[in-house]
């Protein structure tokens, strides 16, 4: 990774100094150490498209970004790992793995100590071009369909492959301007590679399992996350407001508030509305034909406008062309 470390955009030791850099390089956000030695440092090259960076904070880091518009984000774990919790799924990316990072309403992401993290943004023009390239265009609507797309262990020896064959030839390339049309088509398969990796991959609606397998900390906070999946799941075509929610977990709606964005990464009622439109996807793809806009007011979505709105906000598409998708094949 040698090319990348020539060229550092900052170091740091400072908290806030350490927010600010990185929020006016990479997005804005709210950043929660954890209390231990500050040793910030961020790397960054850009080539034509993409840009990469290397960045480590040497504390232990939750960090909460604002949702990403029109790109996503590659994770991969150079040292210690990391836990991304995004659209109310946590996933963790242990060293020397990768995740591709595409989140509609809420990201997370929980740094360990030491961690270092290569990170490649990656526009949303970029996959898109790449996916009409590839004759495949219903790759580009899957990866966004996904929170988070963890690559299998040897997508991700692939991958850290093509990153120092990326960095090498951008390098190489400030002193070859010859080399650019090469590093164009390194940037575009490197879009392809991440776009077939989620072919047949299908995104699973958010179930109770996966946080009750999950590690939350706290035994009580975990016994009342299962509560609220338990009375979220068995209401999802139920009236339910923020008070109902919070009686069955006994906590008061601030605590419940408190609660969801510790461990869901959302709001209680955005995340409630997530599961809802996650169940109508789920009805429209097994059943396609369903009548949508039955289904969506089953579901407690009466304005048909904004259903549509947040459906297609996070699967990417509209149910239309879910159902579309389902008769065909």
């Amino acid at each position: 990774m040698t090319p990348l470390y020539n060229h550092c955009v900052f170091r740091s030791q400072e908290r806030s100094e350490t927010h600010s850099l990185i929020a006016r390089e990479l997005i804005d956000h709210r950043l929660r150490w954890q209390g231990g030695e500050v040793d910030t440092r961020l790397y960054k090259f850009n080539a034509q498209r993409l840009s990469l960076y290397s960045l480590r904070y040497g504390d232990a880091v939750s960090i909460f970004p604002e949702v990403y518009s029109d790109f996503s984000l590659v994770h991969f774990s150079l040292r210690g790992g990391i836990e991304i919790l995004a659209d109310g799924r946590r996933q963790e990316v242990r060293q020397g793995r990768a995740i591709v990072s595409s989140p509609r309403s809420s990201i997370r992401l929980n740094y360990s100590n030491a961690c270092e993290q290569l990170i490649l943004r990656v526009p949303h023009d970029v996959l898109s071009d790449a996916a009409r390239q590839l004759g495949r265009t219903h790759l580009y609507g899957s990866i966004k369909q996904m929170p988070g797309l963890v690559l299998t262990e040897a997508a991700c020896q692939q991958w850290e492959v093509y990153m120092q064959m990326f960095m090498a030839l951008e390098d190489y390339s400030q002193h070859d301007s010859s080399c650019a049309p090469w590093l164009e088509n390194i940037e575009k398969g490197m879009a392809m590679f991440l776009l077939l990796q989620s072919h047949d991959m299908v995104p699973q609606p958010v179930s109770m399992v996966e946080y009750s397998c999950g590690s939350v900390d706290n035994s009580q906070a975990k016994r009342r996350l299962d509560r609220l999946f338990e009375y979220a799941l068995t209401h999802l075509t139920c009236p339910v407001t923020l008070a109902d929610l919070a009686k069955a977990v006994a906590m008061s709606e601030r605590q419940l508030n408190t609660l969801c964005h510790e461990h869901l990464g959302s709001s209680p009622m955005l995340w409630l509305r997530n599961l809802r439109l996650d169940a109508v996807r789920d009805i429209l793809r097994k059943n396609p034909q369903s009548d949508i806009t039955s289904v969506a007011i089953l579901h407690g979505f009466s304005h048909l406008g904004r259903f549509a709105s947040y459906y297609r906000m996070r699967f990417g598409e509209l149910p239309s062309k879910t159902v579309k998708s389902a008769r065909t094949g």
